[in-house]
């Protein structure tokens, strides 16, 4: 394996990031373990809950927050499901990057290797914004590796993210905290933020350098391809695309799908509207098992 890569532009922000993910990890309201597993990418950190012979169920976390974002969901997770919330390679997270992420291929690569070192055959799988991105990747890349998704305001995906664009990537692009702070206000649409959550975005928009490919929209044909039953869930104060657009297009390609508006939510309506997207992910997934 080779030297570590770091995500971080300094150690300093490095040691205030490590330390508000401690902070946010006290939030988890079940018992977990800790699990760094050996990809062909570097070490991935893992936050594995639930009965250990239970089906597995992975989950994909926005930019910006790791793996403690899904602290609101793990304990209905965990009830039917051995939960595996993994901090994505590439991503400003607990992951040890030791050589970056360059296509869609590589990231279906990585999950190989993952469920190789978590032991899974074939799991479902749940992600939001880029997680929602990878979760479809996984679908079209690894097919026989995959049971069900959810996908939570997929980022691009389906349709471009204009709006996004328009106020993000200049405020990240000149570094401007004023400008940083306006934008993640601007996608967190007012919504209540736990003060270690909100510490791990800061340090992360200011400080952080992620290594992967940016998400993009799929083609009709690779949508059509994808087999694997869907639930596409975005909240009702979506702002990085029209919600709309985004159903549309995927109601028309995806053969499997079903499809939800996640009233008083934002682009992560799992943190905003937790109770509303775990009973409606459960149901969905437990249908399908049963």
């Amino acid at each position: 394996m080779g030297s570590q890569i770091s995500v971080f532009r300094s150690l300093e922000s490095e040691t205030s990031y490590s330390q508000a993910y401690s902070a946010a990890l006290k939030l988890w309201p079940i018992p977990y373990e800790e699990i760094f597993v050996p990809t062909r990418f570097g070490n991935t950190h893992v936050i594995a809950s639930g009965p250990a012979n239970a089906d597995p169920l992975v989950l994909l976390h926005p930019a910006g927050c790791g793996a403690t974002i899904w602290f609101r969901n793990v304990c209905a997770f965990a009830q039917r499901f051995r939960t595996y919330a993994v901090d994505t390679i590439g991503e400003v997270n607990l992951s040890v990057l030791t050589r970056p992420v360059q296509s869609r291929q590589e990231f279906a690569d990585w999950i190989v290797d993952l469920f190789a070192g978590l032991q899974i055959d074939k799991a479902d799988i749940v992600g939001n914004s880029f997680g929602g991105f990878l979760t479809l990747n996984t679908a079209l890349y690894l097919p026989d590796r995959v049971k069900h998704i959810v996908l939570i305001s997929p980022a691009a995906t389906f349709v471009q993210m204009w709006p996004w664009i328009w106020h993000f990537f200049p405020a990240y692009m000149s570094g401007s905290k004023r400008l940083l702070k306006s934008a993640y206000d601007w996608i967190w649409q007012g919504f209540p933020i736990d003060p270690c959550i909100a510490q791990l975005r800061a340090i992360t928009s200011i400080s952080g350098v992620p290594h992967h490919v940016a998400p993009s929209i799929y083609k009709d044909g690779e949508l059509r391809s994808i087999m694997a039953p869907t639930l596409l869930l975005i909240g009702d104060h979506e702002v990085i695309y029209r919600k709309e657009k985004a159903f549309h297009r995927a109601m028309r390609l995806i053969p499997h799908l079903k499809t939800d508006v996640v009233p008083n939510a934002n682009h992560n309506a799992e943190y905003t509207a937790a109770g509303h997207v775990n009973q409606t992910v459960l149901a969905f997934l437990t249908t399908c098992h049963d």
